[in-house]
């Protein structure tokens, strides 16, 4: 079976994957081979998600699901980016055969690491995952894999993130991005899902999970080397099985199938990690051997060497000799013991330091986080109460002018009371003027937090000082009126203000009439207007 990648969309857009491909456990026919080499370099675009902004990316399948496609969505927060993505027109994994059984979502670095972000667990041919990262530049691709706890991308990659539209205003960053996949471990029956029917269903495979699972545990020989470990799974997995095949609930079987998995893939990484610390111990085995065998033929060179000088040399050159030797020794040895000691130290107060700073810089982030939510807390409320104003605002301009003339200012509503609603050239209001306050008095009471000035105004017919009186009479009589209905005394002021304010033409019939008025100015913090604002 070939480690091939279908890369027809990422090649285009130049970020570099790098396939590192998982060692197989060696056995005692086999050298092990600690470093594995690069096999597979593709090419793919990885995006920088901006803070506050929402792009939307798509995937797109590969040869083996050729209609499958995907939508994500990605929006950029502090410290994080959350991912909400569909994918639609899928096939069941399992319709790979062998270990495959679930698709996984993968978030792939600049510096190379590809993360498991979360397992699509299809309903019919549609699969939904909403899932957060803490990085900020990624690409995104999806693999077919045994299980949903894998730690490494699979070499059956299904889909690929797309060049999104060229009017994003986002950066597309060029690296090299590296990552190990699971070539000759694991086992499929066919390569494509071109000819395989959509499902209709829910499709759960948490136990066939568990199963590949166990398999792969057992594959990197986790019975031998982590035996506990891999005890507990084959009993979770029992368990689990057993749970299926009777009457517990669905979801209680899910529970028992992801705990077998958890414990299989431990198992596996210990296996596997012992394994490894198995093939450095036998290489540095060898290593010490060969050193141990060339110190042998040394040695006895050096001998050879001695008997000749002790042949030809007095004993006692040969004793001073020796000395001297040893000597340097003892000395070398003990700077050597000095400066590791010292290395150590330094070692561990630049450990220290780190952990001290990196304590700092959390704890600062965190305050830095509080003020930013405690910020935007009082916006909102700002936000809400102003809202709420202008509301109320709208509410009692319609209501006021239900019953009179309204109009909204700087100076806050305006309440008309015209010249037709007092006994000619008195102060005296007439019942149909009784009954419009009383009314407008009845909405005011449910807001004792309005103040109210009343206002009067005349035309220019006859003498100032006439006409000053008649204003101050008219507004306090309205004010009067009103205090009588119930309002607070302390809330409402009047004011004449003669013919020193008109809204019309004195020179016209029509213009005087229009001047000769109580005006009713509504002010308050509850609508939004400072009390007297715009005198």
């Amino acid at each position: 079976m070939k480690a091939k990648f279908a890369y027809s969309n990422l090649q285009a857009f130049g970020l570099g994957f790098v396939m590192l491909l998982a060692p197989e456990i060696a056995t005692a026919q086999q050298p092990v081979q600690v470093v594995q080499p690069v096999t597979h370099t593709v090419e793919a675009l990885a995006l920088t998600f901006p803070e506050g902004k929402t792009i939307s990316v798509k995937l797109k399948g590969n040869e083996r699901l050729t209609k499958a496609n995907g939508e994500a969505k990605v929006k950029g927060k502090k410290g994080t980016t959350e991912i909400e993505i569909e994918l639609d027109e899928m096939k069941p994994a399992a319709g790979f055969g062998g270990d495959y059984k679930t698709y996984v979502l993968w978030a792939a670095s600049p510096e190379g690491r590809a993360t498991n972000l979360g397992e699509f667990v299809l309903r019919g041919n549609r699969g939904k995952l909403k899932v957060s990262s803490r990085l900020q530049t990624f690409g995104l691709f999806v693999t077919a894999e045994p299980h949903f706890l894998v730690g490494k991308p699979s070499r059956f990659v299904v889909l690929e993130m797309v060049r999104p539209a060229d009017d994003l205003k986002i950066a597309r960053q060029v690296a090299k991005i590296a990552y190990r996949g699971e070539e000759g471990v694991y086992h499929s029956e066919r390569e494509s899902l071109e000819s395989v029917p959509e499902s209709r269903a829910e499709v759960r495979t948490d136990i066939p999970q568990a199963q590949s699972a166990v398999r792969l545990a057992a594959a990197a020989k986790a019975e031998e080397l982590a035996s506990k470990k891999f005890t507990e799974a084959q009993f979770a997995l029992r368990k689990a099985e057993e749970a299926a095949s009777g009457s517990v609930d669905k979801k209680r079987v899910q529970e028992l199938a992801k705990e077998a998995i958890r414990l299989a893939y431990e198992a596996q990484l210990a296996a596997e990690e012992q394994a490894t610390q198995l093939a450095l111990d036998a290489e540095r085995k060898a290593k010490a051997d060969e050193q141990a065998r060339l110190e042998r033929e040394r040695q006895q060179a050096e001998l050879a060497r001695a008997e000749e000088a002790r042949q030809r040399a007095e004993a006692d050159a040969a004793r001073a000799r020796a000395q001297a030797e040893q000597e340097r020794s003892r000395l070398e040895a003990e700077a050597a013991r000095l400066r590791s000691e010292e290395a150590r130290r330094k070692e561990e107060e630049a450990r220290r330091s780190e952990a001290e700073a990196h304590r700092a810089k959390e704890e600062a982030q965190r305050a830095n986080e509080e003020a930013q939510r405690k910020e935007a807390e009082s916006r909102l409320a700002a936000e809400r109460a102003q809202q709420e104003k202008v509301a109320l605002r709208a509410k009692l301009l319609a209501q006021f002018n239900a019953i009179l003339p309204t109009t909204d200012s700087e100076r806050g509503l305006v309440v008309n009371i015209g010249d037709v609603l007092f006994d000619i050239g008195k102060s005296n209001l007439r019942q149909e003027a009784l009954l419009k306050l009383a009314r407008f008095a009845g909405i005011v009471l449910n807001y004792p937090e309005l103040h109210i000035e009343s206002e009067g105004h005349t035309d220019s017919t006859g003498s100032a000082e006439l006409n000053q009186k008649l204003s101050e009479q008219r507004a306090g009589a309205v004010r009067d009126f009103l205090v009588s209905q119930g309002l607070a005394a302390e809330k409402i002021t009047a004011v004449g203000r003669g013919f020193a304010v008109p809204v019309a033409d004195n020179k016209t019939a029509d213009g005087r009439k229009k001047n000769r008025r109580v005006e009713l100015i509504i002010s308050g913090e509850v609508i939004g207007t400072k009390v007297g604002s715009g005198n």
